[in-house]
């Protein structure tokens, strides 16, 4: 590389050379301001992580691959994850169970037998049952009636990389986002600023006050962030998994789209198509339908959409307010069961709206 940057290395380099301007650049008072903001940050990791660090667990996947006319072959799987119950609770990434035949977690160098409870694909979330407890292990909450936090607020996450010990990570909430690229989620997901390596996936994620905001499921390598699903949601998951043994998803045979208003200054969704002869076009839903509200609630994009389907369940009926010309009407559509739409023995993917 010689005395040339790569621009990776100027970017981290030009962070640092900011933060040493404002502390060495400004005047004795500013200095010392900045120094003090500095440690309080500072200060706030470390509290997050020592309080949390023994929560955080590192899960071990043994996984049979099978080929045509060879051996099968054991493949170990390496995840983060962490206690959620003083019954011995685990939250990690989701684990196929058709191809799962062994599990275990390691908290403090030591090896603990764990059953899978349920897990869910769509979600990319797991639930463990821990056999043997350790003596000592830290318990992280699940509020569900916790918010997501606005962009620009501190994010930090505990991680368990590789053969590492728990490991502090911090950076900023960046986005919310119900798709990317072109794949689409099931919900509206929290992008983080913390680039998330092998073997974090299913670490927990916490905000400035020590709250828990969500579990890490996706990386995004490009832009060296991560994807979390937000506490609130996943109240709801774990609760699913520990009823079913899954997530019971309900489905919306209509397609939408979200497009520019006819004066290109917002977005709106839009029916795109629905499925013949579901109960969505029995009820006079039609495409061109611009989708003012549901559930009284407003929609101002698929975000908002996905999300006020997503806290459904499955027999309930969503009532949908919608523009047709200069009319406003009301249609009450059922969503259908998962499983209705599902040949036999197919496995559950993500959906399409």
């Amino acid at each position: 590389m010689g005395r040339w940057l790569t621009h990776r290395a100027w970017i981290r380099a030009g962070a640092a050379g900011l933060i040493g301007l404002a502390i060495f650049g400004a005047f004795p008072n500013q200095q010392a301001n900045a120094t003090g903001a500095i440690l309080d940050l500072q200060s706030t990791m470390q509290a997050i992580y020592q309080s949390r660090q023994d929560a955080v667990v590192r899960v071990k996947v043994a996984t049979e691959k099978r080929e045509a006319d060879k051996d099968p072959q054991v493949v170990l799987r390496v995840f983060s994850g962490f206690f959620i119950s003083q019954n011995g609770q685990v939250l990690t990434s989701h684990l196929p169970p058709d191809e799962t035949t062994r599990v275990w977690i390691e908290l403090n160098g030591i090896s603990y037998l764990a059953d899978v409870v349920g897990t869910d694909p769509r979600t990319n979330v797991a639930l463990l049952q821990v056999i043997n407890l350790p003596r000592n292990f830290g318990i992280i909450n699940l509020d569900p009636e916790k918010e997501r936090r606005e962009i620009g607020s501190l994010a930090f996450a505990v991680t368990s990389p590789l053969d590492f010990r728990p490991t502090p990570k911090f950076g900023l909430v960046t986005g919310f986002e119900s798709h990317f690229a072109e794949v689409v989620f099931p919900l509206t997901y929290t992008r983080l600023s913390i680039p998330i390596g092998p073997a974090e996936g299913g670490s927990p994620a916490f905000d400035a006050s020590n709250e828990l905001i969500g579990i890490v499921m996706a990386t995004l390598p490009e832009v060296e962030s991560s994807y979390i699903i937000p506490t609130k949601a996943l109240a709801q998951i774990v609760d699913q998994l520990k009823s079913y043994q899954k997530v019971r998803n309900g489905v919306l045979p209509v397609e939408f789209e979200e497009k520019a208003d006819e004066y290109n200054i917002d977005r709106q969704v839009l029916v795109k198509s629905i499925v013949a002869g579901s109960p969505a076009e029995r009820s006079g839903l039609q495409a061109k339908d611009l989708i003012v509200a549901i559930d009284g609630q407003p929609i101002a994009n698929l975000n908002d959409l996905r999300d006020r389907v997503f806290f459904k369940n499955p027999g309930d009926f969503l009532l949908f307010t919608i523009k047709r010309e200069d009319r406003e009407l009301e249609f009450a559509i059922l969503l259908e069961p998962e499983e209705d739409h599902l040949p036999e023995n197919a496995s559950s993917n993500v959906s399409g709206n």
